[in-house]
């Protein structure tokens, strides 16, 4: 008996049964797992829904999803169904032969008889704790790698899984594994770009401020908010290794200033010795647990992340983040924190430098000539006092004594004629808001160091007087290369979505076809629905593409006549019924005789839909939402109206500079919370948005409206205050020539 449950162990061919599942209980599973797909907001939630069906579907008690993780070594449990409290650890690939064998063949395994198999313990500590006696093991691929394993397995007796029961999980788990694949890219893109963020206000923060205990606060809380923790430190070290606490920050209060701690004593003490990061999940077990500054302020501390800060090879200091909130500290954390901890050491050592230039001339001297900065200080009259070598080569002078009493004004006039391209970074509002006047970014030809980011600050005397301007060049070639990858694997990602979601959508065409089964008609709604979400997602990947290509001047207009009229008509019939589900009134005002325009229709008609619909979102319940257009003439700098819908003082109120032309304004105003001055500028900006909004998008509405409006010769602005509601416009000129070719 042993010799044949060992022969069935070992034959890996998948037996054939008799057994089959209808045909609509199959259409149903595939419906159920689109709509998880489709509705999950979580890897987790995904995951759970898609394994709760196919245990159903397969009738089995049991079913599992491992991911192989990045190194293509190991392999993790990441969901069960049902949910187990604690997961075991990743276990090597190469002590697992089954699961090796459906990764490298791309398929399915099922093992008839667990008990007499040569399964490795480790393996068996994988896919779970109950006494399995059979377990079908079907490969999660996409683009024709497999990025995990999906297990089902059978409690009381050894089961054979029939073929079309095999085949029936193969269908389901292609589009499981592209949906994984798709979270799992987007979550690592979004924290990507959450890092890249927060290290931009850090060095906002730092770029703004002398104040070293300024820095340190924004620094600490930018940290805390961006992990999510109860607390974190940061600790410089002294000429003799001892860690001091500058900064701590315990729900939003400061603590423990003055405590230090000696050298090498504590985690913190390691970790600037060792120059590594570490993670201690419970710190009461850790013998190097330095637990005096706890016990001294009386809190608690459960679990650890503590890395170095180095400057040149030199340890300055330690981040120590405690009790993350929403989980243990993984090696992920560690890794995104000592990236972080390698800018803030930078910026915080250059802040540091900055505060000692009060001590001497000598000092201050060395401060200048060791930053990687462009350093310009002139007096009251404009006139250069002090400079660094690094400000000479931006200006274009062999040394740095060629500036000393030169005009500011002068050399800032040589820089902008010299410079490729001049513009206001996205965030220049805020910062102008805040004090950070004349901020540009420019590019230099022929230097290693191409681009750079330029603001003045000003320089004051013990008195709070001030007594000069400092200039200050950051060398943001980096930074912009950084961006760059972000916006190539924006466009990677987003052409990679759009195969799976047409997939996705003939899929529910077909079904709601009928050539799966009769459809019901709660099952044609359901389709309805998911067909709906899966074209409004593929209008976004087409909004970003669309995006790309206006960027890069490669989308080509289809040039029509057009009635404005029947234009504004279609948006408001197309968004009356979400006005009114949300108790607002849409109200088209024109005048009699608007001249047709030349246009491409359907991105003027995607152009009004989403200002109408930013305005939908909003607004408050109860209010009205005018929609409106109008002709005017620009000649000479002089704003004529031939054709205006209302009385003065509605619509726009101040116009961009307009050309000599005939131009057609369309606008939408509402009576929302309105938008604060400093976010005039910022909300045109690929995912810009304003901070605070209850309401979110994907911040690419109103960055596809700038840039198809000026793909069309013309010019979009918004006249909005806090509070006050928004008008948004765009003009379009009316006998411009398109190149359509």
């Amino acid at each position: 008996m042993k010799h044949v449950a060992e022969e069935k162990t070992h034959n890996l061919t998948l037996a054939a049964t008799d057994s089959a599942h209808e045909p609509d209980k199959r259409i149903n599973a595939l419906l159920r797992l689109t709509s998880a797909i489709e509705t999950a907001i979580s890897l987790d939630e995904l995951l759970l829904l898609a394994l709760s069906e196919l245990a159903t579907l397969i009738d089995v008690p049991y079913s599992v999803i491992a991911l192989v993780e990045d190194d293509e070594q190991h392999i993790s449990l990441v969901n069960t169904f049902p949910p187990r409290v604690a997961p075991p650890p990743h276990i090597a690939l190469k002590d697992a032969p089954y699961l090796q064998q459906v990764i490298q063949s791309h398929q399915p395994v099922q093992i008839y008889d667990l008990e007499h198999a040569a399964v490795h313990p480790e393996m068996g500590r994988l896919i779970t704790d109950e006494k399995l006696k059979s377990l079908l093991m079907i490969p999660l691929i996409t683009q024709d790698r497999v990025i995990g394993i999906l297990g089902l397995g059978v409690l009381n007796a050894p089961r054979h899984f029939a073929n079309d029961e095999i085949a029936t999980i193969r269908v389901l788990a292609g589009p499981l594994a592209a949906a994984i694949s798709a979270f799992i890219t987007t979550e690592s893109a979004q924290r990507r770009s959450a890092e890249l963020a927060t290290l931009n206000d850090i060095s906002a923060a730092v770029t703004s401020s002398l104040d070293t205990r300024e820095v340190y606060l924004q620094v600490v809380r930018q940290l805390n908010e961006y992990f999510q923790v109860d607390a974190g430190s940061l600790l410089m070290r002294d000429e003799n290794g001892d860690l001091h606490f500058v900064m701590t920050l315990e729900a939003g209060e400061e603590k423990l200033a003055g405590i230090h701690v000696p050298r090498g004593q504590g985690v913190v003490g390691h970790v600037a010795e060792t120059q590594q990061y570490e993670i201690v999940p419970d710190a009461e077990r850790d013998p190097r647990f330095y637990r005096q500054v706890s016990d001294a302020v009386g809190y608690q501390v459960k679990s650890i992340l503590c890395v170095p800060m180095i400057v040149k090879g030199r340890t300055i200091g330690v981040i120590e983040l405690l009790n993350k909130k929403n989980g243990p500290f993984i090696p992920e954390d560690a890794e995104r924190l000592s990236r972080m901890a390698a800018t803030v050491g930078v910026a915080i050592e250059n802040a540091r430098l900055f505060q000692q230039v009060t001590t001497g001339r000598d000092r201050f001297e060395a401060i200048l000539n060791s930053t990687n900065d462009g350093i310009l200080m002139a007096d009251m009259y404009g006139t250069v006092v002090t400079a660094n070598p690094t400000a000479a080569r931006v200006l274009g002078v062999r040394d740095k004594d060629e500036l000393i009493g030169k005009s500011v004004d002068a050399l800032l006039e040589l820089l902008r004629a010299q410079a490729r391209e001049t513009n206001a970074p996205a965030w220049i509002g805020e910062s102008a808001a805040n004090g950070m006047l004349d901020v540009v970014e420019f590019e230099l030809a022929n230097t290693q160091q191409p681009y750079w980011r330029h603001f003045a600050l000003p320089v004051y005397d013990e008195y709070h007087g001030e007594i000069g301007r400092m200039l200050l060049f950051q060398d943001i070639s980096i930074e912009r290369e950084l961006a760059q990858l972000r916006d190539d694997y924006t466009g990677m990602l987003v052409h990679d979505l759009r195969a799976p979601l047409t997939a996705i959508m003939n899929g529910i065409m077909m079904v709601q076809r009928g050539l799966g089964g009769p459809v019901s008609q709660q099952q044609r709604d359901l389709l309805g629905i998911a067909y709906t979400s899966s074209q409004t997602m593929l209008e976004m990947v087409n909004t970003l593409l669309d995006i790309s290509k206006m960027e890069q001047g490669r989308l080509q207009l289809d040039i029509s006549p057009i009635s404005p009229y029947g234009l504004l008509d279609e948006v408001l019939t197309r968004l009356q019924a979400s006005a009114h589900d949300n108790g607002i009134e849409l109200v088209l005002r024109l005048p009699a005789a608007l001249p047709p325009l030349e246009a491409d229709r359907d991105k003027l008609n995607r152009i009004l839909q989403n200002l109408v619909d930013n305005a939908i979102k909003f607004s408050p319940t109860g209010s009205t939402i005018m929609l409106s257009a109008g002709h005017l003439r620009a000649t000479h700098q002089q704003i004529t109206w031939l054709e205006h819908p209302g009385a003065e003082g509605e619509g726009p109120q101040t116009l961009p500079a307009l050309s000599d032309d005939d131009w057609m304004v369309f606008w939408v105003t509402d009576h929302g919370s309105g938008i604060p001055k400093q976010y005039h500028e910022r909300i045109f900006e690929k995912f810009g948005q304003v901070r605070g909004r209850k309401t979110r998008g994907t911040g690419l509405g109103l960055t596809f409206c700038k840039l198809a409006v000026e793909s069309h010769g013309g010019s979009i602005w918004v006249e909005s205050e806090e509070g006050q509601g928004s008008t948004f416009a765009f003009a379009l000129p009316l006998n411009r020539t398109f190149d359509i070719g």
